[in-house]
């Protein structure tokens, strides 16, 4: 068994702000069975001013858009170097997910911002990041990449939820797809209603409305839900579909803040139902679902939500707060480790790639110190030159 010290950073399409989890994985290498137990976590806010560049991201120039990759690479390395200077914690390495500007996966590309070398100049532990870039070269989506780090980590839920920006689903670690939208409209709905709020605090402003059932059959029947996983989404897909129907000139705020939030419910038991099947061994047993991430904790809709699956026999999972809060930045913490122990971290059962693949490119810090456990360190060093003696090159990229 070898015990490993990492953190890992999440930035959704919600803009809450940057997601910090620091966690202690235990594992067996060879047998590949592992464990883990949050030590520390914590979200810290965008500023406005944050907010609004990484919010108009997509619209800038060229020039503008390097500029801001490298800026949040110098924002991701000050906010993680005070964050492990808090409690001088020690930590074995660092994995961030980046911020996503462009998803287009039909194109074969996807952008996160955080330029990593710029990052790892504040670190002194290696860093990992750009976890998507060789699925999509692979032939994948690149996405979602939670279910590869569940199969491991959550091997005893039957289905993982996670309601961030875009809500996904990964179904026994081998099988996952992005189902819908969510928190990214309702946060720019309720910043129409109220330019002060940041979010529809507990529901509130849906459950005083109204479901209009034309509006919610255009929503139902998005083309993008009649095709078959592997599939993911992007915001330019949400600004494309989504935000044109929701025309608040036709329709009340809390019309459709209400409508939306059925349409969540709608989708999420879909996708819920369509794979929940018994466990073999007990056909009596209702399967289970966990369910995370910042829709989580809007009442509201988690109140409908549980209702309708109930309704399909689908228990809800208690967790506890820390892993709804920070079980995608867990997860990315644990595919940065297995990037460094030269373990596959992507699953193409779920990303629909030719093949499962070590993703994440390694930045090194520095000016390292032995904070790097020697057994991350050893371990990582003995693969690579294992690795390096492959000469095995996927067909697609052959002369």
């Amino acid at each position: 068994m070898a015990t490993f010290h990492g953190i890992g950073v999440m930035s959704g399409t919600s803009l809450d702000g940057l997601d910090i989890c620091f966690a202690e994985f235990t594992g067996d290498i060879e047998t590949d069975v592992w464990s883990y137990r949050i030590e520390k976590a914590k979200t810290v806010p965008y500023t406005d001013q944050w907010r609004e560049r990484l919010k108009t991201s997509m619209k800038v120039s060229g020039e503008q858009l390097i500029q801001l990759h490298v800026d949040y690479g110098h924002y991701i390395g000050r906010t993680v170097k005070a964050f492990v200077e808090e409690d001088e914690i020690k930590v074995d390495f660092i994995a961030s997910h980046g911020h996503t500007v462009f998803h287009q996966p039909d194109k074969g590309f996807t952008f996160q911002l955080g330029d990593g070398e710029t990052t790892a100049a504040y670190l002194i532990s290696p860093y990992v990041t750009n976890f998507r870039s060789k699925d999509l070269a692979l032939g994948g989506h690149g996405a979602p990449l939670a279910p590869s780090g569940e199969r491991y980590l959550f091997q005893q839920t039957d289905i993982c939820i996670n309601l961030g920006g875009i809500a996904n689903i990964g179904v026994r670690g081998s099988q996952g797809y992005d189902v819908c939208p969510c928190n990214i409209v309702f946060n720019r709905l309720a910043k129409l209603h109220n330019s002060e709020l940041k979010y529809d605090k507990d529901g509130q402003i849906a459950s005083m409305g109204v479901v209009q059932i034309d509006l919610l059959k255009k929503l139902d029947e998005l083309d993008f839900y009649k095709l078959e996983s592997p599939k993911s989404l992007g915001m330019e897909w949400i600004i494309q579909h989504i935000f044109p129907l929701l025309d608040d000139t036709v329709y009340t705020i809390h019309d459709l803040m209400r409508t939306f939030l059925q349409h969540v419910v709608n989708k999420i038991t879909e996708a819920c139902a369509a794979n929940s099947q018994p466990k073999e061994d007990d056909h009596n047993c209702r399967p289970t679902v966990l369910i995370t991430g910042g829709g989580a904790f809007n009442k509201y809709l988690m109140e409908i939500l549980t209702s309708k699956l109930n309704e399909h026999g689908i228990v809800l999972q208690e967790t506890d707060e820390e892993t709804i809060n920070y079980k995608e930045a867990l997860l990315f913490a644990f595919l940065g480790l297995r990037c460094l122990l030269g373990l596959e971290n992507t699953c193409s059962g779920v990303t629909g790639s030719s093949r499962d693949s070590i993703s994440g490119s390694i930045h090194q810090p520095v000016n390292p110190i032995a904070s790097c456990s020697p057994t991350l360190q050893d371990r990582f060093n003995h693969l690579m030159r294992q690795r390096s003696l492959s000469t095995h090159i996927p067909p697609q990229f052959e002369n």
